[in-house]
């Protein structure tokens, strides 16, 4: 009995061994499983945030490559504006000195000759995109107008034009100069 007792104990012992053994395997199984469970889950945060990154460089570079494009149209499209406006002043002399040929009344071949260079003139500008702003008996816009005098006149409305003193221009849709204009003002 004595024997049966050891026997039974070390069994016992042996059991609760095989007992603890099995536990400790399943604690690491779990704890194994758990991190197994967090490294995907810290696998696809990094994921995620690689997607977020690349999607956000893409669009970065998709808005970049929209300015570049709209900025060279601009450039393409006011590159003749400088050249434009510096040529407005020869525009002027010439509508001058066609107008005083004009005034005293010379018709021979050199004020022809110079009405047709300033009409081909108006031409190759208005072609390019220059084109003037119209003043005469319109509304003052401070956009396209500035105002110089002001002059009370029965014959025009509040706010109308009532003379150019020099004539505006818009290339393409741009004032590059505006029109310096006598306004009609109420007392």
């Amino acid at each position: 009995m004595i024997l049966d007792n050891k026997k039974n104990n070390d069994e016992a012992i042996q059991e609760e061994k095989f007992d603890q053994n099995e536990n400790q395997q399943e604690e690491k199984l779990n704890e194994e499983n758990e991190s197994a469970e967090e490294k995907p889950t810290e696998a696809k945060k990094e994921d995620e945030s690689l997607q977020n990154q690349l999607i956000r460089l893409q669009a970065d570079f998709d808005n970049f490559r929209k300015r570049t494009i709209r900025e060279k149209e601009d450039i393409y499209k006011y590159a003749l504006e400088d050249f434009s406006s510096k040529l407005l002043p020869v525009l002027d002399n010439m509508e001058r000195a066609v107008s005083s040929l004009e005034k005293s009344k010379i018709e021979d071949e050199y004020a022809n000759g110079v009405k047709m260079v300033l009409a081909q003139l108006k031409g190759v500008l208005e072609k390019e995109g220059l084109k003037e702003i119209e003043c005469e008996n319109q509304e003052f816009d401070p956009n396209l107008h500035h105002g110089v005098t002001v002059e009370d006149s029965d014959d025009h409305k509040e706010d109308e034009i009532i003379e150019v003193f020099q004539k505006g221009y818009k290339f393409k849709e741009k004032v590059i100069r505006p029109a310096m204009v006598k306004i009609c003002k109420k007392s």
